[in-house]
């Protein structure tokens, strides 16, 4: 398997869904565009994830390690333990359009 990626726009949702990432969480990617990010958070991280990714979009400056290992949640309810690493789309003047995740089991 390649690496899974996901991108989001500035509210968290999905606006790429790789086949890798579909392998990975249990989601299609016509059943993860459009939706939130928060379909794979499970319900104890999310708000930590909100105040977190919100402070990112906004300034561009992250409180995470370059790759955190973290918990993310299957389509159907299974939690799985996950390497992340996220980075900033910038548009042409410079501010964050949106984030892209790679993850990695």
């Amino acid at each position: 398997m390649a690496q899974p990626t996901l991108c989001v726009d500035r509210s968290g949702t999905i606006l790429s869904w790789s086949a890798d990432a579909e392998e990975m969480l249990g989601y299609s990617r016509a059943e993860a565009l459009g939706q939130s990010i928060e379909i794979i958070i499970p319900a104890h991280l999310r708000a930590q994830h909100n105040s977190g990714f919100q402070r990112y979009v906004r300034t561009g400056e992250s409180a995470l390690p370059e790759t955190v290992t973290t918990s993310a949640q299957r389509k159907g309810g299974t939690i799985v333990r996950l390497q992340i690493s996220v980075s900033a789309v910038r548009g042409a003047a410079g501010a964050i359009i949106a984030v892209e995740a790679r993850m990695r089991r």
